[in-house]
């Protein structure tokens, strides 16, 4: 058995229960997934002599692995970036044949992700699976995490900090539960829509930052009494949705979704598309680059109105109506990558990188409803999860578009109040 831990976890977690072949997605197609050493190890010496000696014909050992515990070894997917272990019916031959026990970390946890501070191991579910998005996005109460004793089961770790460490001693990860806390909650604060909130929040890091540098021991004391009451209302201007469009049409050729027609031709061509991506997300972002013209010899400026007036509608219609589940996306994100640490040690690109991943689901969500797609709220769940699982899950993509915003000097108040 094993040992019985202290956990923090959203209250959703309990809902959650994968339901196999039966899922439209598969989280065992076109992405990487990696084998950990023991149970490579343990397929070495599988009893059922056929079983082994096919299953050991589809992995193989990495070149480099980051961890042992996850990605010492690797499955080698089919042409089509299926996994050789599923049957027809999309389950699992070696959970089926062998049990649970023979499943690798990776393959056995997802889509929990499990992290730990100090002695608490913290678990909560990745958007990128649909059945965890479907539970957790529709919480119109908003989401809760609480605390308890739990067995771990087999289980990865993805990240571990402890705050009593001397090399924390005058860094923010010193207080990074506090530094979370205060920003999920500034998140969920209905009092304000999700544009007034995110820009609080930046105004909080940027006092938080001063405080890490200056005086870290006055934290706490800041944190315990900051109110957003006293701050003044956040009033965007539209032109920046034109900003962000162009903006998202350079990441968009980052992620290589699209071939050039030519080495010459600049534009993107939504004929030819790379294999790798998913089926449901080919055909979205074609809608959404259809419905922006992005493929079109026209400058974005040159549709600006329309742009900017279908921009207006879907902030009433979707993010408005919708509130919830965008605050429920951003909450489950901020626990589940101990933020505002997400990225690196600072804090402000943890900040600006949220912003980027709620603009990009706007722009996203923007871009099919002018290309006609019905935005309803399944639409708008299914939309985030299939964004998510190939912008988060792709080896570099987040790291390119980091390196990018600060090449080009974008990382500041200025580039995010664009995205907001």
């Amino acid at each position: 058995m094993s040992e019985e831990v202290k956990m923090r976890y959203p209250t959703y977690l309990k809902e959650f229960k994968c339901v196999g072949g039966s899922c439209e997605d598969n989280c065992c197609c076109g992405w990487a997934i990696h084998i950990d050493r023991i149970t490579f190890e343990e397929y070495k010496h599988i009893q059922d002599k056929k079983m082994k000696r096919y299953i050991n014909k589809n992995i193989f050992v990495k070149k480099r692995c980051n961890n042992e515990k996850i990605d010492y070894a690797q499955i080698k997917l089919k042409r089509n970036k299926r996994c050789p272990f599923l049957n027809k019916d999309n389950y699992c031959i070696i959970h089926s044949n062998l049990g649970e026990g023979y499943l690798s970390n990776v393959c056995a946890i997802f889509p929990k992700v499990l992290n730990r501070i100090d002695e608490y191991y913290e678990m909560s579910l990745d958007v990128s699976c649909i059945e965890a998005a479907r539970i957790l996005l529709t919480k119109e109460e908003g989401i809760e995490f609480i605390e308890g004793n739990h067995n771990l089961g087999k289980h990865v770790l993805t990240l571990a900090i402890d705050t009593n460490d001397r090399i924390n001693e005058n860094t923010g990860y010193k207080y990074i539960k506090l530094i979370r806390d205060m920003s999920i909650e500034i998140v969920k604060n209905r009092k304000y829509n999700l544009s007034e909130r995110l820009h609080f929040l930046g105004v909080f890091l940027q006092h938080t930052c001063k405080i890490v540098d200056y005086d870290i021991e006055e934290l706490p004391k800041f944190i315990s009494t900051y109110k957003l009451n006293s701050l003044s209302r956040f009033k965007p201007e539209k032109e920046r949705y034109i900003l962000q469009l162009s903006f998202y049409k350079i990441m968009l050729e980052k992620l290589k979704v699209f071939e050039k027609e030519n080495n010459t031709q600049k534009k993107l061509n939504i004929k030819e598309v790379i294999s790798g991506k998913s089926s449901h997300f080919q055909s979205s972002i074609k809608k959404v680059m259809s419905g922006f013209k992005l493929n079109e010899d026209k400058s974005i400026m040159e549709n600006s109105s329309i742009f900017i007036r279908a921009y207006d509608l879907c902030e009433h219609n979707i993010f408005e109506e919708y509130s919830y589940i965008f605050e429920n996306y951003l909450a489950n994100h901020m626990f589940k990558e101990l933020f505002p640490f997400s990225e690196n040690d600072k804090i402000m690109d943890g900040y600006i990188m949220l912003l980027v991943r709620f603009s990009y689901i706007r722009f996203y969500l923007v871009g099919q409803y002018l290309a006609g797609v019905d935005m309803s709220k399944e639409n708008i769940i299914r939309s985030i999860q299939v964004l998510s699982k190939e912008i988060e899950h792709d080896a570099t993509y987040l790291e390119d578009v980091l390196r990018y915003i600060k090449e080009n000097d974008l990382n500041n108040a200025r580039f995010a109040n664009i995205l907001l």
